[in-house]
């Protein structure tokens, strides 16, 4: 994507949030940033604290309330919010999607409809006068603005391709340096397995009931320490709930050398977004919890040799950062 020398990016961000998508942007913003591009982050949903998140003081990037609406600009938005794309005071500058995640927007998208579904005719009068009715961002509405579309994953780009958007590339995001100063190798392993109770439901409960004399430890109300500690001294991460998009859990996980097993749904479906060994990943829907049961004994009984099965998934992650330098050097180019 060719882009003028004095351009402006404008990427949009939750205020004060610190989750995975919003790091993500940032590490999007501080790269282009560092490739000499004019960078600034717009922040959404404010409050009265600071809109920078502690977190990311380190990616040193400006941010501004007013966006110049120029087509030599252009505006990069998570795909939970795409209100821009429809308001008139965005109309000539360039807009990207990047789809971090695929079910947070059929999420929203899902609760935005929900609030208009009993309006009368209201599609035909937000195409008529769109400042007035707010459009929904459907698949179609976001066609006819030729919305460009960046996929974060397989399983955002397969969906991308499926709905015929126009895409201009993939960059999936890194984990941060910060991440890396937790990794303990020299701590013992002991036989704990690792869930996140937010995010698993009825089958892995169903796979605990089976083995309640393991030592289960939830990973809930922990400081990013505390779950680094856990992880340095465990030998496995069970993950069955949905994954909207390339999970950070589970990479954490690997490089702390925690086995991880995993289901198959949302980006675990795809084996380019989550390639965990044979034998590691469970269809919730076909594999009994028996079979669960038997993997997550083997792994522990024998972990040294079911560690050594993840080292291609290790080295993957740990090049994850120099490739999303190079797919976002690769994509944007200066006139």
């Amino acid at each position: 994507m060719q882009v003028n020398s004095n351009s402006i990016f404008y990427i949009f961000c939750p205020a004060n949030f610190a989750t995975g998508g919003p790091e993500a942007l940032h590490q999007l913003g501080h790269r282009l940033n560092s490739l000499g591009f004019n960078v600034f982050m717009h922040y959404i949903l404010k409050t009265d604290q600071d809109p920078v998140h502690p977190n990311y003081l380190k990616y040193n990037l400006p941010y501004t309330d007013e966006i110049v609406n120029s087509k030599k600009n252009i505006i990069i938005l998570p795909e939970t919010y795409l209100a821009p794309i429809f308001k008139a005071k965005y109309n000539a500058i360039k807009k990207i999607v990047w789809w971090l995640s695929v079910t947070n927007y059929q999420i929203t998208f899902n609760q935005e409809k929900e609030k208009v579904k009993h309006k009368k005719f209201y599609g035909i009068k937000s195409y008529l006068n769109p400042k007035k009715y707010a459009p929904l961002p459907t698949i179609s509405a976001l066609k006819r603005k030729r919305v460009l579309n960046l996929a974060h994953s397989h399983f955002s780009m397969d969906f991308l391709k499926a709905n015929k958007l126009e895409i201009i590339g993939k960059i999936s995001d890194y984990m941060s340096d910060s991440f890396y100063e937790k990794i303990a190798n020299h701590i013992k392993k002991e036989n704990f397995v690792l869930y996140n109770p937010k995010k698993n439901g009825e089958y892995l409960e169903r796979v605990k009931a089976l083995c309640p004399n393991l030592s289960w430890k939830a990973l809930i109300n922990m400081s990013p320490d505390e779950v680094a500690h856990w992880m340095n001294r465990s030998k496995l991460y069970v993950d069955f709930g949905y994954h909207p998009g390339q999970e950070r859990m589970p990479r954490e996980a690997i490089l702390m050398s925690c086995c991880v097993i995993t289901g198959s749904q949302g980006s675990a479906a795809f084996q380019d977004d989550v390639p965990l060994p044979e034998g590691f990943k469970f269809d919730e829907t076909k594999d009994s919890p028996e079979a669960v049961v038997k993997r997550i004994l083997l792994c522990l009984d024998n972990f040294e040799a079911n560690i050594r099965l993840f080292a291609s998934y290790r080295t993957k992650i740990m090049d994850e950062k120099e490739n999303f330098y190079s797919a976002v050097k690769n994509l944007f180019n200066k006139n």
